[in-house]
């Protein structure tokens, strides 16, 4: 049984990375910008800028980084409801 917190390696995109074993694969649970109305990962010029450079950085250094705190956020139509400013 693995421990909260124990490193596993795993090839990612053809690249050995280390992960958190229980956050492995998970990034998407936790992430921002899966829930934000700004993010189109399919089209660029529609996706938010914050995003694009991240995932610019992330393809370049072989990252996953999931966004925790956005100040870009806002909530997608029909999407979960969220406290926040998007709803004053």
């Amino acid at each position: 049984m693995k421990e909260k917190g124990q490193i596993v390696w795993y090839k990612h995109f053809n690249e050995l990375v280390a992960v958190r074993g229980d956050l492995k694969g998970r990034h998407r649970e936790y992430c921002l910008c899966h829930r934000c109305g700004r993010f189109f990962p399919d089209d660029k010029e529609m996706n938010c800028p914050v995003a694009e450079m991240l995932f610019a950085i992330d393809r370049f250094f072989h990252l996953v980084t999931p966004v925790w705190e956005c100040p870009q956020f806002v909530k997608k139509m029909g999407g979960e409801g969220e406290e926040g400013q998007n709803e004053l």
